[in-house]
């Protein structure tokens, strides 16, 4: 059980230095980003360069909004007694095809406009 437990407490060790080296990784990291945005600043200053100079809108980060293309469609069914919706494309939800089942025909369904 000897060697276990010394082997555990190696791994223990070269854990704390792992986590030490990331500690020491990221101060690096902190340290380098804020020089790095002075040394941006100071040459900005240096050239009276503006946000559309640098392709920059000013207004902060845009984010590209990824997202449906596809159009959204009114419903053109609706179940009277639960007041779902359906628009009609698609598999048919198990509420219309149970009324179907049970000899409604689809039009009773129809929303009108």
């Amino acid at each position: 059980m000897s060697n276990v437990s010394a082997l555990q407490q190696q791994l223990n060790e070269a854990e704390s230095v792992v986590n030490e080296l990331r500690k020491q990784m990221d101060a690096e990291r902190k340290s380098e980003r804020t020089q790095a945005i002075a040394t941006a600043r100071e040459l900005i200053k240096a050239h009276d360069l503006s946000a559309s100079d640098l392709g920059l809108s000013g207004k902060g980060a845009t984010k590209r909004v990824v997202g449906d293309k596809r159009n959204v469609v009114a419903p053109k069914y609706r179940d009277p007694d639960s007041g779902k919706t359906w628009t009609g494309r698609g598999k048919s939800p198990a509420w219309f095809s149970a009324q179907l089942a049970a000899g409604h025909a689809k039009e009773e369904f129809l929303i009108q406009s």
